[in-house]
């Protein structure tokens, strides 16, 4: 069987109020299951890391990011 994948940027804060860590997880929740009502699967979550060059002044740095994704996938008809 063959698959279609999706990846989806997890948004790396969420303001939550009093009653944080229920509310970030209902969320999540929300999110995967707007995306599941699509046909897509949830595969896994994943860390992706990005560099950036400092540019002309950065003198060889380098600006590292870290970002989470949620991939999916689907079987492709």
């Amino acid at each position: 069987m063959k698959f279609e994948y999706k990846c989806v940027p997890v948004p790396s804060s969420i303001s939550t109020g009093t009653d944080g860590h229920r509310k970030a997880v209902e969320m999540y929740e929300g999110l995967i299951n707007k995306i599941a009502a699509d046909g897509w699967e949830l595969q896994q979550i994943d860390t992706l890391e990005s560099r950036k060059n400092g540019g002309c002044l950065g003198l060889g740095k380098q600006d590292v990011m870290q970002h989470k994704i949620m991939i999916f996938r689907k079987p492709v008809n």
